[in-house]
């Protein structure tokens, strides 16, 4: 999947992502996040199919789609002209610039921070509302097979946050049985997905940690 940033600006609107950015580090987003002016072209790679892009390696700013990616494309001399026009679009984009910029202070950026508080935060980040299928009992005691909605993390590999925070694969599966221990993260249950997957138990916790607390 090939992305040329230089002449439109990507809106990702659904999905997770892993960018590889110049510097050589990773970070991790989801929705909704803006690229736009990163480099000539961008390369992201993963469940689809790949087109080589000519230029320089150094051109490249090179990713991997971490699930199913949706992005909308705009021309970035349409977007320049919407800026132009309406005052509210310029706003939206000048907020989005700004959550990215932070994101990037509060997450990727070096820290001092505890390798579990830095885990959390980034799980904190990724979590989202998700349905999967549960059995529960009745009221009269019959087992059912039922939906229930719980906050899940999902996307990234322990790798992929290693790489992401720079911290060692097994600091991140320390930091991720810790947050489970603690109640923090929901330990599975058997059958179920455990790949990529992150069930959050209690965010208020998660976030507690994530802050140092």
């Amino acid at each position: 999947m090939v992305l040329g940033v230089s002449r439109s600006a990507y809106f990702l609107v659904d999905g997770r992502m892993a960018e590889l950015v110049q510097n050589g580090k990773t970070r991790l987003w989801r929705e909704v996040m803006l690229f736009e002016n990163v480099s000539e072209s961008a390369t992201f790679t993963g469940a689809y199919n790949e087109e080589r892009p000519s230029g320089k390696p150094k051109e490249l700013i090179a990713g991997a789609a971490l699930s199913r990616c949706l992005f909308v494309e705009v021309p970035n001399s349409k977007l320049g002209a919407l800026t132009m026009t309406d005052p509210a679009i310029a706003l939206m984009l000048a907020r989005m610039a700004t959550k990215r910029y932070a994101l990037t202070e509060q997450l990727y950026t070096a820290s001092r921070a505890a390798p579990i508080a830095r885990v959390a935060a980034v799980l904190n980040y990724l979590a989202e509302t998700t349905r999967r299928n549960a059995i529960k009992p009745r009221e009269d005691g019959v087992l059912v097979m039922t939906t229930t909605e719980e906050l899940v993390a999902s996307g990234p590999s322990q790798a992929d946050i290693a790489d992401a925070l720079c911290l060692g694969r097994a600091t991140v599966e320390k930091a991720i049985a810790e947050l489970r221990q603690v109640k923090a993260l929901r330990s599975f249950q058997p059958g179920e997905r455990a790949n990529r997957c992150y069930p959050i138990a209690d965010r208020e916790l998660l976030r507690q940690i994530s802050l140092g607390g």
